[in-house]
């Protein structure tokens, strides 16, 4: 399989599309990444026909401007084919939001998807055109102009209409862009880079440059042992971004530099390098002319919650949207700078889900041939996100494994299944109040040939938010275990300070599903005695800010309190410090 994921396959196959005619009419130096103003009316297909059109510099917020066309009712209402969310931090400006029905308004928010936009201001406004501003994610040229995708919806422009900006194209920044990211998904905090510079209409750099610190303080439970551990890291990441064009040929070229200092209280200091390869690959955008893209290289697959997978993999995957849902079939696997494990893994992954990303199902199967570690696993789950009840953002996950490994009998045949769901309520405009609860199955017997306990898929990183603007470790930012033969309760309690500014203070309870004298990928040094299930507790303060666009702040402090499970029971800490600056 790898010698069919090597580079020249990729380089034929985008070769043999660049093939391809180009025909049709589209505005020279308009590329997906660029913001646009659009005047204009709905017409009866739902298509936005565009009277003007105007290039803009990236904002902070969408804009629909319309006549409401549906009562506001369940927090919602329906704006020039959107469907318009209301929670407690919008803010009404001479008009009520209970009488919008046919009312002229101004909405001012956040794109989320087809069927959630978020409205942060709904003010009232008097005669003209309607209007969109928001960020340009397809091109598609014609024989008589031209059809954007603009907040997901199709604008056409007739060829007689003239693209207007006051400056000259090349000084207009490109926003935040993935060129493979399909319509409803979003940048992790991870991969969203600065605006960079402009090398051609099409080639942008840009970078993303992180500063990191922890500290780890006896992470043995035992105050009479002096263990502790301060890891000091600095890396800078350098993308170069190929946008679409006429031949809906994208890429995307990505090197990361990492530099470690690690003091350790019983190995000294020493330090750490890393040069390697990161998220690079070649795009190509509906070469068959039915909602089908491509997509091949070293590709970053990441979820809103990282509870299926967060992880750089090489291999080849396709999109395929239809009736208002988004297949990705793919088959990687980790050609370099790996662990020997995931180097001798193929998997192959069938995600589903509706373009807002609110419900999907999948099916993933890692294969590992590595002697000693042999095994297939298959893991089926389905996930839905949304807002029920309202003024809540909630969350399910439901997943079953069934597989073999190898093991000192012989082979061992794996299930499981496990669980994850929880919400969380906006109280006022600044508050927000989290509870989850979270299962992995156990089994503390494995001599019958068969190990009942849920694993994860390896490739998770259980990474998300609550209602704050920095994402944490939310199963614990000392624990962090994975899922897998444990109980897991959490609470937390937030505070937006400001506009990009929250602090979280969440905690943990943790309890075996079956006693085991082992906590799957925890970072503790102790292991459990295998008798009490009790775990113990933790409780993390985590503060974000966001000052400006460029740069993000985050302070994360935890306090791990052990259980009966533990022969040694003081308590561990935790601080991490993070600067992130994109350019």
């Amino acid at each position: 399989m790898k010698i069919l994921l090597k580079p020249v396959v990729w380089l034929m196959l985008a070769g043999l599309i660049l093939s391809r005619p180009v025909a049709g009419y589209e505005p020279a130096g308009l590329v997906p990444g660029h913001w646009v103003e659009v005047r204009g009316k709905l017409n009866e297909q739902g298509v936005f026909v565009a009277q003007r059109i105007d290039l803009v510099a990236p904002e902070f917020a969408e804009v629909l401007i319309g006549t409401v066309s549906t009562p506001s009712k369940s927090g919602e209402f329906l704006l020039l084919g959107q469907s318009v969310q209301i929670s407690p931090k919008t803010v009404f400006s001479k008009v009520a939001g209970s009488r919008l029905l046919n009312k002229r308004v101004k909405v001012e928010g956040h794109y989320r998807g087809p069927k959630r936009f978020s409205a942060r201001k709904v003010s009232a406004r008097g005669a003209g055109r309607d209007r969109l501003v928001g960020m340009v994610s397809k091109i598609r040229e014609g024989d008589n102009g031209y059809t954007l995708s603009v907040l997901n919806k199709q604008v056409y422009v007739p060829a007689e209409i003239e693209l207007r900006h006051d400056n000259p194209i090349e000084a207009y920044a490109i926003a935040h862009l993935n060129v493979a990211l399909p319509e409803g998904k979003q940048l992790s905090e991870d991969d969203q880079f600065g605006q960079g510079i402009r090398i051609s209409d099409r080639i942008h750099f840009t970078t993303l440059a992180e500063a990191r610190f922890k500290g780890e303080d006896n992470y043995d439970l035992d105050d009479l042992r002096d263990r502790g551990l301060q890891t000091a890291a600095g890396s800078v990441r350098g993308r170069f971004v190929l946008a679409p064009g006429n031949h809906g040929v994208a890429g995307q070229l990505e090197f990361r530099y990492t530099r470690v200092r690690v003091d350790h209280d019983l190995f000294g200091t020493f330090y750490i390098s890393d040069t390697r390869l990161s998220e690079s690959f070649i795009f190509l955008d509906d070469p068959f002319g039915v909602d089908f893209d491509i997509q091949a290289g070293r590709m970053d697959f990441d979820d809103r919650r990282e509870w299926v997978y967060d992880q750089n993999l090489d291999g080849v995957r396709v999109y395929w949207a239809v009736a208002g849902w988004v297949a990705e079939l793919s088959a990687t696997t980790t050609l370099s700078d790996g662990k020997p494990r995931d180097e001798a893994t193929n998997n192959f992954v069938a995600y589903v889900s509706d373009l807002g990303r609110n419900f999907a199902a999948y099916a993933i199967q890692r294969q590992t041939d590595l002697p000693g570690r042999r095994g297939k696993v298959t893991h089926i789950g389905l996930r839905a996100f949304g807002q029920w009840p309202p003024q809540h953002e909630s969350w399910l996950e439901i997943s079953s494994m069934r597989g073999n490994r190898a093991g000192n009998r012989g082979r061992i045949n794996m299930r499981g299944w496990g669980f994850d769901i929880g919400t969380t309520r906006s109280i006022g405009k600044h508050w927000f109040l989290t509870a989850g609860w979270a299962f992995g199955q156990g089994d503390n017997n494995t001599r019958d040939g068969t190990d009942g306990s849920f694993r994860q898929t390896r490739l998770q990183d259980n990474n998300g938010k609550f209602g704050g603007v920095t994402s944490f470790r939310y199963y614990g930012e000392l624990l962090d275990p994975e899922l897998a033969n444990m109980h897991i309760g959490t609470l937390g309690l937030g505070y937006r300070f400001a506009a990009r500014g929250s602090i979280d203070l969440v905690g943990h309870y943790y309890r075996q599903d079956k006693a085991a004298r082992k906590i799957i990928d925890s970072d503790l040094d102790q292991r459990p005695d295998g008798i009490s299930r009790d775990l113990g507790w933790e409780i993390d303060a985590i503060i974000g800010w966001r000052p400006v666009r460029a740069w993000d702040f985050e302070l994360v402090l935890g306090r791990f309190k052990p259980g009966k499970a533990f022969r040694r029971r003081d308590d561990a800490w935790v601080s991490k410090v993070q600067i992130r600056y994109r350019y």
